[in-house]
């Protein structure tokens, strides 16, 4: 039912509760605000059909909605509330797709509604408005197992649910309707969209993967866009990352670290032969699995070595990676080969036997420093101790010549093999715990 409640003072006062609109130049504010209208929903009543082409942008005044995903069997997941300020809509707006879920009115709802063609029509003179609700797209994907893509088939593949979520992408667990096998969804983040570079970056990703055949890196299957962004198609790898690993069970024995970084380095050596530099080389990009086997994954700021242009890897000056993890080469960008892996690497390495970090530092400046002046500890020091050889082996891995680490890599692949099966269900029991 329509109203005109959308007039009052107080309806923009709500309007400026909501986080993407606070962002926008108060006189942009004022224009949306006289495209609304009013519009009332009784309990029970659906605002938006999943499945519909959306037409609106809707903001809650008063009540409460339920956002209601119904998945391929039938299930429904209740995946948010809408109070007060809360937006719904966005989705549909944004990807110009159906929209995802039903939104239902749970009690007497008032809303303010913005129809699609306003919005197109202040979109096109005003392109940060598509921007902050492309971005409050991006914040509600990934954000627990299901969301607003759960169930949806896209390029034939069915999304299950959603595995994890990072700055850059969003990863799902999905289906292939034609053969049933189980593979994992990368999805650039919608943030990323309106930022330069960004689509190169993800197609570079899937154009690098693509020609990385090991048994240790993870296979890439094909990509694609859909909704308004970009999917890479890859293995789905069963297991927990290294990262995730040492904060649930703590530092490995040497001679079980040592198969796990032997298949890491193989890996890498790969990779380098290839012409590949990965650059984001740490413990949660590297996957161990209940049969022992390790998976290099995420290669999204990976650059291909000699073969490619600073414009189209990055912006000039930008250096990207994790820090903890960078050479201090890396971290000034006066490193970019591969002596950048190994000496990242080492790190894991350190860490996996020590179970702590080999750097410290609040700031970026105070780990750059630390990485100048920490001496490596004593073999007996690092974590229950470590044999002379693996010492030596760390020593040679963090030189500060990037050249001189070659040696030390091709030494840590000859240690190639699988942790003992005993050890493997004690790790990952520990991990279910």
């Amino acid at each position: 039912m329509a109203t005109d409640f959308a007039a009052e003072a107080g309806s923009r006062d709500v309007l400026l509760e909501c986080e993407p609109f606070r962002a926008l130049r108060s006189h942009l504010v004022d224009q949306v605000f006289s495209c609304l209208a009013g519009r009332v929903y009784e309990p029970g009543e659906t605002v938006i059909q999943q499945g519909q082409r959306g037409d609106s942008l809707f903001i809650v005044l008063e009540g409460e909605a339920r956002v209601l995903l119904t998945d391929h069997d039938g299930s429904i997941h209740c995946i948010a509330t809408l109070v007060r300020g809360s937006i719904a809509g966005e989705m549909s707006l944004i990807t110009q797709e159906p929209a995802t879920a039903d939104v239902t009115a749970a009690t007497e709802l008032k809303v303010l509604v913005l129809a699609a063609t306003q919005f197109d029509l202040l979109a096109a003179k005003n392109p940060e408005l598509t921007i902050v609700l492309t971005n409050l797209v991006a914040d509600r994907l990934g954000r627990g197992l299901h969301d607003g893509l759960g169930g949806k088939v896209l390029n034939g593949y069915r999304i299950n649910r959603c595995v994890g979520r990072g700055g850059m992408a969003v990863v799902y667990e999905a289906v292939a309707l034609a053969t049933g096998e189980r593979v994992a969804l990368k999805m650039m983040s919608h943030r990323l969209v309106y930022q330069p570079g960004a689509f190169s970056r993800f197609e570079r990703e899937a154009r690098i993967v693509e020609g990385l055949e090991h048994e240790n890196v993870a296979k890439l299957k094909g990509h694609f866009p859909a909704f308004r962004t970009e999917f890479i198609v890859m293995e789905l790898l069963e297991g927990r990352t290294l990262a995730e690993l040492l904060a649930d069970r703590g530092p490995f024995p040497e001679p079980q670290a040592r198969p796990v970084l032997g298949q890491l380095a193989s890996a890498l050596r790969f990779v380098h032969e290839h012409g590949v530099v990965h650059r984001d080389l740490k413990p949660g990009n590297v996957m161990l699995s209940p049969a022992g086997i390790v998976k290099l994954m995420d290669f999204g700021l990976a650059k291909e070595d000699e073969r490619l242009t600073d414009d189209t890897a990055t912006q000039h000056g930008t250096v990207l990676g994790t820090p903890l993890y960078m050479s201090p080469g890396q971290m000034t960008g006066e490193e970019t080969g591969p002596g950048i892996d190994v000496y990242s690497f080492a790190c894991i390495a350190f860490e996996l036997v020590a179970g702590v970090p080999l750097h410290v530092g609040r700031t970026t400046r105070g780990l750059f420093q630390d990485k100048l002046t920490r001496v490596l500890p004593p073999a007996v020091d690092i974590g229950r101790g470590v044999s002379a050889e693996f010492h030596e082996f760390l020593r040679g891995a963090l030189a500060g010549d990037g050249d001189l680490r070659a040696d030390a890599l091709a030494e840590a692949a000859a240690w190639a093999g699988r942790p003992d099966e005993a050890f493997l269900r004690g790790l990952f029991e520990a991990g279910r715990g």
